[in-house]
């Protein structure tokens, strides 16, 4: 199902199965830009934005520890789980060692693997309207209104 590649000891390769028509395929397509491109600095917002932290620490089994602040897990808390469905397309991410390594622990504290967790993060990321006001205002300054809408109309903020 996921399968995690690790090429020299600087990148990172996660590899995770999506479906052609998923929000992450239409969002790049709209942004213009690569798919890794766009899943890489998804995962990476995600990782640090106090808005997805908070709404997935409900599922950390084991504590996380993130700038100031320390979230206690509960290993009896069920377990996320991803269910793959057939003719789903790879997203293989290369991230830098160090946002490995940040998004390392926060699988630690899922009790998920890294390309789980990049998985989840991507998904989260999506559906946070925050976040994606942030992101539109900082990663996608040069699209016209026309876009920016369809990009509200898609993610459904």
């Amino acid at each position: 199902m996921f399968i995690i590649d690790v090429k020299a000891d600087r990148f990172v390769l996660p590899t995770f199965i999506t479906h052609p028509n998923a929000p992450l395929y239409k969002f790049a397509d709209i942004c213009d830009e690569p798919v890794n491109d766009v899943a890489e600095r998804l995962c990476n917002t995600g990782a640090v934005s106090e808005f997805v932290v908070e709404e997935i620490k409900k599922w950390f089994r084991r504590d996380y520890r993130w700038k100031d602040t320390i979230t206690m897990g509960y290993p009896e808390r069920p377990k996320w789980r991803i269910t793959v469905q057939p003719n789903k397309g790879k997203v293989t991410i290369k991230f830098k060692q160090r946002d490995f390594e940040q998004l390392s622990v926060l699988a630690f504290a899922l009790d998920i693997t890294p390309t789980t967790t990049a998985a989840v993060l991507i998904r989260v990321t999506l559906g946070n309207k925050k976040v994606m006001q942030w992101y539109l205002s900082n990663f996608l300054r040069h699209l016209d209104e026309m876009e920016i809408r369809k990009i509200y109309r898609l993610l459904k903020l």
